[in-house]
């Protein structure tokens, strides 16, 4: 009876770890973020796009992303990586002026103060003990609250697509980094010089979806695919300008040199920094009853847009009919050979983002509708299961993007392990029954 007792005490035992394996929430522990810059949701629909169609089938997608406002470039990259709101990072634009610092902000600024306002992934990672890495990203260069990622590189736009990517991937499989970016300029260039309709783009679109599938192999080639949750999105859309014939010259407005002190930024939005009251000059530019522009004092920015509520944000805010940019002397815009810009409000399709995911531990063949480019920064450390700094996301809205051990992707083991409990119970059982008949 001894032994009977040793033998339902290991039954036991493997019962307990069976439990406490299926409760446990276990993720791969990586994340590859990739970042196609200007990458409008629809221009998936412009051509044959083999490589983002298998990673629909083999992951989740959207229809788009809501970014946030100002659609450009830096500080939406930002909110993807903090999950704040441009008002509440702080980088609230490409250009921007900082009335407490005195000072200006333009791209390849690496001074921590104005990167301060949010804790990017990379940092969050590192605080908690995890690595990362990053092959270009806005803010990447700078020291953000005492940290930098393990590995990142100076910004170097000239670096081939596929030298990127093999960097990144020893990066994951070499050094088992955590959390990785990897950046890529286009299709945002080639939009901006020829137009999101034109055949240029039509070209860049293949070339990028070529970049992805490269991707895809490599992690196949690095063993990475069941180990390197993979996230593939952009920032911002891109809509057609003309800069021939439809310029808002500020200058014919207001006077330049009695009405304002300075501006910052151009295109789809202005910023005015006035040289006397601001309600006056405000005054003056709605007398002008100027057509497809509208301007705000800061405290009258839409709430919606969680922009206004920043002191880098001027006392004058102007925005642009979608096709239209603001210029402070047409002359010189006009030489420009611009075809196409973002930066408009974030509610127009023409500026709506991708996303794409696939991973041992993101849903398969699952289309969502619509959700937040908040909502990334803690998609992500779900995923890394890091505690999140404070954002504007939610978790809830992305839930259901993740699958983890309780689902197909840990059901193998689950029920190799539980195929051998029930067999040694059954040898057990067996056993008893047995010596039982024999007394």
């Amino acid at each position: 009876m001894a032994d009977w007792g040793s033998l339902l005490c290991l039954v036991a035992v493997c019962m307990a770890d069976l439990m406490s394996y299926a409760s446990t929430k276990k993720y791969a522990g990586q994340v590859l973020l990739v970042s196609m810059d200007g990458f409008r949701w629809d221009y998936i629909n412009k051509t044959q796009t083999p490589n983002f169609d298998r990673m629909a089938r083999l992951g989740t997608h959207a229809l788009y992303m809501n970014n946030t406002f100002i659609t450009k470039t830096f500080p939406n990259h930002y909110t993807l990586v903090t999950g704040l709101y441009e008002e509440s990072h702080g980088i609230i634009g490409n250009h921007m002026y900082d009335p407490v610092l005195n000072k200006t902000f333009s791209r390849g600024n690496n001074d921590p103060v104005w990167w301060d306002g949010g804790e990017p992934l990379w940092v969050t990672a590192r605080k908690y003990n995890q690595t990362s890495a990053t092959f270009y990203w806005p803010g990447s260069e700078a020291k953000i609250r005492g940290y930098r990622p393990n590995k990142w590189l100076p910004y170097n736009e000239s670096v081939p697509f596929r030298p990127r990517v093999d960097r990144v991937m020893g990066w994951l499989a070499n050094d088992s980094i955590n959390f990785v970016t990897l950046y890529f300029h286009e299709p945002d260039k080639t939009g901006h010089n020829f137009g999101p309709d034109s055949p240029q783009i039509i070209e860049k679109v293949k070339e990028m979806d070529g970049i992805l599938g490269y991707i895809l192999d490599s992690m196949q080639k690095y063993s990475l695919t069941d180990k390197v949750n993979l996230i593939v999105l952009s920032d911002h859309g891109m809509t057609t300008i003309d800069l021939q014939h439809r310029l808002i010259d500020i200058s014919q407005i207001v006077d330049m040199k009695e009405d304002v002190l300075f501006t910052m930024d151009g295109g789809p939005i202005m910023h005015i920094n006035p040289k006397r009251s601001p309600e006056n000059v405000i005054q003056k530019m709605r007398n002008a009853s100027v057509p497809h522009l509208t301007v705000y004092l800061k405290e009258e920015i839409p709430v919606e847009w969680h922009y206004g509520k920043n002191r880098r944000v001027m006392p004058i805010f102007a925005t642009a009919d979608e096709g239209w940019a603001i210029v402070t002397n047409a002359s010189i815009a006009m030489t420009l050979s611009d075809k196409g810009d973002h930066g408009y409000n974030n509610a127009l399709l023409s500026m709506k983002p991708i996303f794409y995911a696939m991973g041992p531990n993101i849903r398969r063949n699952y289309q969502v509708s619509v959700f937040k480019n908040v909502d990334i920064y803690p998609l992500v450390c779900e995923l890394l299961q890091l505690p999140p700094a404070a954002n504007n996301g939610s978790l809830r809205r992305v839930q259901s993007f993740i699958v983890s051990n309780d689902s197909v992707n840990s059901s193998t083991e689950l029920s190799t392990l539980s195929v051998w409990v029930l067999l040694l119970f059954s040898i057990i059982s067996s056993t008893i029954i047995s010596n039982l008949r024999s007394l």
